[in-house]
């Protein structure tokens, strides 16, 4: 065998398949189809042994299925309109359309180098108009059957990347991306109502025998369906003014003494509320940023609402 030069050698088949197309496809009804997708990568640098790792394994199996004789499409994109590529601007100080189409420009380069048997001719990315205008249009259409609507919600919130992150980004209290201290802050955002299509997304998850079971309880655990009861407590002094509670058990309603308020919910009722209980609505400013179970045994505690003093619902008032 003659010297391995790989510089030369994939050079000369890469510039090959790119000539005879090899890898594009058409619509063929006498094949098999196959389709392979990796996720988009983040426009934000440049690919690293992570990237390479995970398209690697996605080309296996595309050109797998090619040789076995599947029509196999095997696009591929740039998750390119979201915070990682924003951050990388203004680490750069470069205007983000710059730092981004550069980043594309230059990632893309790398895997053609790695000859990825991608149908280039799919190419998208998300920060183009001609993707995100369907985007835009969903969301019009959610809005217009009032599945998208606007409220005010505490979130967590990095202030070092000065975003909004899930509770998934939230590693130990810090920020999955840059470790800072997460705080929550009220914000007003718009939300999806997932909720008119729980039962269904519910149904649907029996169908995923193939899943892990951990995978799956996750999911059902996202969506949160529970069964329950609303039920409104007028507050005293003021019969007209209601704080309405949601719980799981409405058998043991007559058994509740108080009404616990999270700092969240407590703000909007300050005018509402007596002094005393405006002295501990003070205290409870560092609440937001605990967890429930916290909320709910020592730190509460130490503000003086001990749990033996009464039983309550178990759910905050949302």
């Amino acid at each position: 065998m003659t010297e391995y030069k790989p510089q030369q050698l994939d050079k000369k088949w890469q510039q090959e398949w790119t000539a005879s197309k090899a890898f594009e496809v058409a619509i063929d009804p006498s094949r098999p189809k196959f389709y392979t997708l990796e996720m988009f990568a983040y426009p934000s640098g440049h690919a690293h042994v992570g990237h390479v790792r995970n398209y690697i394994i996605g080309d296996v199996m595309a050109r797998t299925k090619r040789m076995r004789g599947y029509n196999v499409l095997h696009p591929f994109g740039w998750d390119a309109f979201g915070l990682p590529a924003e951050n990388a601007a203004i680490k750069t100080g470069t205007h983000p359309e710059t730092s981004t189409l550069d980043n594309i420009a230059h990632m893309k380069g790398q895997l053609q180098r790695l000859g990825i048997s991608y149908a280039w001719s799919r190419e998208i990315a998300t920060c183009l108009p001609d993707y995100y205008k369907f985007n835009q249009w969903i969301f019009l259409k959610m809005f217009e059957r009032g599945l998208a609507y606007r409220k005010r919600s505490t979130v967590n919130w990095c202030p070092s990347c000065n975003t909004v992150l899930a509770n998934e980004q939230v590693i130990d209290g810090t920020c999955w991306r840059c470790g800072s201290t997460v705080v929550a802050r009220d914000l007003e955002q718009w939300f999806f109502r997932i909720t008119s299509y729980a039962d269904e997304l519910l149904e649907g998850l029996e169908t995923l025998t193939d899943w892990p079971e951990k995978v799956v309880v996750m999911q059902r655990n996202w969506i949160g369906r529970s069964e329950g009861a609303r039920v409104t407590f007028p507050l005293q002094g003021d019969p007209a003014t209601k704080i309405e509670v949601f719980t799981t058990r409405i058998d043991t309603i007559y058994g509740a003494t108080f009404v616990v308020l999270g700092p969240e919910h407590g703000r909007a009722w300050a005018d509402a509320l007596p002094e005393a209980h405006l002295t501990v609505l003070a205290q409870a400013g560092h609440l937001p940023q605990l967890e429930s179970p916290e909320r709910l045994l020592g730190a509460m505690q130490d503000l003086g609402a001990s749990p033996d003093r009464g039983a309550a619902p178990s759910e905050e008032a949302a």
